[in-house]
């Protein structure tokens, strides 16, 4: 914006927060198209024609300025943006005239603004705090302005008091958004004064007359900036902006000829006003009884100014630089920054501690070059403490001791100590103590999806900590559920906050705490089955996909300790397929993240620790992949099983990895998805390996290969992308069930085992490695075996009634009867429906143990099951209600299975061959065939077993021993003589 619109007075500048002049990024002035092109500017809202500020500075530090302005307006934005001209001074030191506001009309003709559209008024800080700042503003409505027309405008002030007499100072920065044909500032000072001055991106053309030297500098910006080159300053903008090291003014004057001088000006002014008089002295004694030492009265005077004396954010310069006495400070119970400094000094002055004052800048650097007070815009307070000095600022009323906010650390700051030359010393990189936050919440997800609990959250050492002490200081308690809701969703959660409590924000030897009761109704994504842990996210410098590197560090601050915890009871019957654990470790951070099972209880845990304070640009990359995993790995959603679901589902956890950083790689997986939807099973795979041929440590794409490959009945091809996607990433302990249940789908249990054994290795709470671990020995007859790994497995999952029936198994197969039949229970407990009593009847039958306990579950399953059938209607017929047929139907074979093991064969035969008659399956075929050879029934149990055979290909996950033994069964009927064309199906 041109200058002329911003009140820039002889080294004003505001204490947190405020500032007299814009912060600007420095670019090549005398910007200027090829010459014989003619610029075309008129899609600009408005154009700057001329900006011109003239300044003449006098011996006795009085001054004359004066600013001219010339605006083309373009446009109604135009039109907006200069209807309203505001012109400020400061009453009590200068005095402020408008030489005219006129508009050129396009005609020729003139329009003036006339005096009575001119109110002078209190600026809004004068009305905030008029003890403090006589800040005036002179407001124009600018008469008959509109588009085409050329606004003109002059304004000139005069200083009559200056702020240091015999002294004067100045700072500019030209404009360098908007268009500005032309921007002139000349400065004028006594021919033979000297001066301190710097010019950082311009030379001056330097002319001087019998009384004065003149500095003028000239500049244009004729050119918008470049998407590049905004990028770029911007870049360097957040990056100085995050450090407090905003660039100092492009131009910079000054009669002060060394620090040791301005230290000695602002020391003249505050001497006599830090000295203690009595009623300083009788509370400083107040608050130091009992105090046993030096330290104990530093403490207990920094807490009582710090926290009981209100602050008054002007600026450094606004109210003068002057302070007030620390006894009218202690009456007021209010100061600006340089009065608590004050009232601080002089308590401590009064039990025999110095205090001296340091002025320094929160948000821009130091030029040493150029000593001046207007590079200053705050001040604290150093107390000597042996060879070093302690650091503090009572500014922000709730900050712990000797913290110093981020934008005053590790910054050039001017020490006014009593027996040493004024000098500017480095204050502290870091905050006294290691920053850190902590997050917890124990909470209990329910049934319907509802997730209630208690979060407790603490922060110490650090501007968060400061900022909510401040919130929680300003806000009355009545309204601190109100805050703390605001900052739960400012922490990412939705849900509504009650009960809350926390710790008094003046208690500032000690962490804030602060705790609430959390409730989120329809948790996201419960109606899916998977949930994400309940913890606010990572805070870090973002990065962009479509960015290059860019051109400064990135800045993550002091180094700091984030722990985050949650503890979520997760509803009966429910157990989650937990993500694996990361460990990150680069040189700049940390981040680790745990996932664990106890109890019904999903426990997560996260980490992060800032080891340096900015990342370089050469390990830009390694930052990028360190941040997006953070992100992913709090996006993360965790599938949940029931009782009545089996653990060792994977699949849902594919879709959960994170896609490729490699867009094209990421391109060719959606035109997979693409080829998905369009049921083009070979677009599919054309797509995905053209997807992993671009970024072959895609995880993702290799599994889904993998997924596609068994579809299409390629098991070599499946398995060789499965292994691909273990090898790309060792630590995904999806790739290894995803191989292992292949190897186990294959029947090639002995290859599957080393794979569920390194996925233990890797995933130790994952309860799919051991049980896929005993399903594999199961599979090779290694029952005593599989019943140790399958433990482990219900240890793991102790709600997953499918563990439970497998352990049974194994049991049971093991000789171990007694041990089978309390794993079977279990599974009945965690799930009675009537397929579960089904298959543990069938298991029990099959292995000719505990038949009337088999008998009676087989018949609960059998009598459920027609009950519910029963209630079908005809016009309500689903696939879910058509499922029924086969429930049945696999229920009677049980259950006759059952009788015929009892020896009960008339019954046996009636279900044995209601369900062969429903369901056509080989195992129905198979039993009634044993049932008719144990009725001496030869042809009938001949044409049974080669229906079994016949069916036996047809039918999914057998065991080809089976059918091994049904073709021996078969072939021990030797008065059999019939053949295949004579059954009839």
């Amino acid at each position: 914006m041109p200058k002329h619109l911003r009140f820039l007075v002889l080294s004003l500048t505001f204490c947190f927060g405020f500032s007299t002049a814009d912060a600007q990024v420095q670019s090549t002035p005398g910007d200027a198209k090829p010459s014989g092109v003619k610029p075309d500017y008129s899609s600009e809202a408005f154009v700057t024609e001329l900006d011109s500020t003239r300044i003449v500075f006098e011996n006795d530090g009085t001054s004359n300025r004066q600013s001219t302005a010339r605006v083309r307006i373009q446009s109604d934005a135009g039109v907006q943006r200069y209807g309203v001209l505001t012109f400020r001074y400061q009453n009590s030191t200068e005095s402020a005239d408008i030489d005219y506001v006129r508009v050129r009309k396009q005609d020729g003709s003139i329009i003036s603004t006339p005096s009575e559209n001119v109110q002078d008024m209190a600026a809004d800080i004068t009305r905030a705090a008029p003890f403090y700042s006589d800040v005036r503003e002179k407001h124009v409505a600018v008469k008959g302005l509109g588009v085409g027309d050329v606004l003109e405008f002059q304004w000139h002030w005069h200083t009559t008091k200056p702020l240091a007499p015999g002294q004067f100072w100045f700072a500019y920065n030209f404009s360098h958004d908007g268009i500005i044909l032309q921007e002139q500032l000349q400065i004028g000072i006594p021919r033979n004064r000297p001066v301190k001055w710097k010019s950082s991106s311009l030379k001056p053309v330097l002319t001087e007359d019998s009384a004065s030297r003149f500095f003028t500098w000239t500049s244009s910006h004729l050119e918008a900036k470049s998407t590049e080159e905004e990028k770029k300053d911007q870049e360097q903008t957040q990056y100085q902006a995050a450090r407090g090291k905003l660039p100092a003014p492009e131009i910079q004057l000054s009669s002060f000829q060394s620090w040791e001088e301005v230290g000695g000006w602002y020391t003249s002014l505050q001497r006599e006003r830090v000295k203690p008089t009595a009623e300083i002295r009788t509370k400083a004694a107040e608050l130091t009884k009992g105090s046993a030492d030096d330290a104990a009265r530093l403490h207990a005077i920094y807490n009582y100014v710090s926290t009981q004396f209100r602050y008054i954010g002007i600026a450094f310069g606004i109210g003068r630089y002057q302070p007030h006495s620390a006894a009218d400070v202690l009456n007021n119970k209010y100061g600006d920054c340089k009065d608590k400094h004050t009232l601080f000094a002089s308590l401590l002055g009064a039990v025999g501690l110095k205090a001296y004052p340091a002025l320094i800048a929160s948000t821009h650097e130091i030029d040493v070059d150029v000593p001046s007070p207007a590079q200053f815009d705050h001040v604290i307070s150093v107390v000597a403490q042996g060879d070093h000095f302690i650091w503090l600022d009572t500014t922000p009323e709730v900050a712990p001791f000797a913290y110093l906010s981020s934008g005053l650390r590790d910054k050039q700051a001017l020490v006014m100590a009593e027996d040493k030359l004024p000098t500017l010393i480095m204050t502290p990189a870091d905050p006294p103590l290691k920053p850190s936050q902590v997050f917890r919440i124990d909470a209990k997800l329910s049934d319907t999806g509802t997730l209630q609990g208690k979060i407790a959250r603490s922060v110490q050492g650090d501007d968060n900590e400061v900022a909510l002490r401040i919130a929680f200081l300003r806000v009355p308690l009545p309204k601190w559920k109100d805050l703390i809701q605001q900052i739960s969703y400012l922490s990412g959660f939705a849900g509504d906050v009650s009960d809350v409590t926390a710790g008094s924000p003046e208690k500032i030897d000690e962490a804030f705490h602060f705790a609430y009761t959390y409730t989120r109704n329809d948790y996201p994504d419960w109606s899916d089955r998977r949930i994400s842990s309940p913890l606010p996210p990572i805070m870090l410098p973002s990065v962009q996909e479509k960015d290059g590197k860019p051109s400064f560090p990135i800045w993550l601050g002091s180094p700091t300790d984030v722990h985050l915890e949650s503890h979520v009871e997760l509803p009966k019957g429910y157990s989650p397929e937990l993500p694996k654990n990361v460990d990150l470790k680069e040189d700049f951070a940390e981040y680790h993240a745990t996932y664990a099972i106890k109890d019904g209880m999903l426990l997560t845990q996260r980490a992060f620790l800032v080891k340096l304070r900015e990342v370089p640009v050469s390990k830009y990359e390694l930052y990028k992949k360190f941040s997006k995993v953070v992100e992913n790995d709090h996006n993360l959603y965790i599938a949940l099983s029931s009782g009545k679901s089996s653990p060792m589902s994977y699949q849902d956890g594919i879709w959960n990895l994170p896609y490729s950083d490699n867009p094209e790689a990421v391109r060719a997986y959606d035109e997979a998805r693409n080829g998905y939807e369009r049921h083009d099973l070979q677009a599919e795979i054309t797509s995905l390996k053209r997807a992993v041929e671009i970024d072959p440590k895609f995880t993702r794409a290799w599994l889904w290969l993998g997924e596609i490959y068994m579809f299409a009945r390629q098991p070599e091809q499946a398995l060789q992308a499965y292994r691909k996607a273990v090898n790309v990433d060792p630590q995904e302990a999806l790739s290894y069930k995803a191989l292992g249940f292949a190897l186990v789908g294959l029947r090639k249990f002995d290859e599957a085992i080393p794979v569920w054994q390194e996925l233990i290795k890797i995933a130790p709470n994952d309860s799919g490695g051991p049980a896929g671990l005993g399903i594999s020995l199961f599979g090779l007859k290694r029952y005593g075996e599989a019943a140790s790994a399958l433990e482990t497995a219900v240890k793991l999952s102790p709600q997953f009634a499918g563990l439970e029936v497998q352990l049974g198994s194994a049991f049971l197969r093991a000789g171990e009867e007694d041990k089978a039949l309390a794993a079977y229970q279990k599974a009945i407990e965690l799930d009675p429906s009537p397929w579960m009593f089904n298959n543990v009847g069938y298991e029990l039958a099959d292995g000719n143990k505990k038949l009337p306990i088999a008998l009676e579950y087989a018949e609960k399953a059998v009598g459920q099951e027609e009950e519910a059938s029963q209630k079908l209607k005809l016009s309500e017929l689903g696939i879910e209600e058509l499922a029924h047929t086969s429930s049945l139907a696999a229920f009677w074979d049980t259950l006759g299975w059952v009788h015929f093991r009892m020896g009960n064969l008339d019954q046996a035969e009636k279900y044995l061959k209601s369900a062969w008659e429903l369901s056509q399956d080989w195992a129905e075929a198979d039993h009634l065939g044993q049932l008719y050879e144990r009725h001496h029934k030869k042809q009938a149990a001949a044409r049974m077993y080669r229906l079994a055979l016949y069916r036996f290909p047809q039918q999914a996950n057998r065991e080809p021993e089976e059918m091994e033994k049904t073709r021996a069964r078969l072939q021990n009927l030797q008065s059999c003589r019939c053949t295949l064309s004579e059954l009839t199906l």
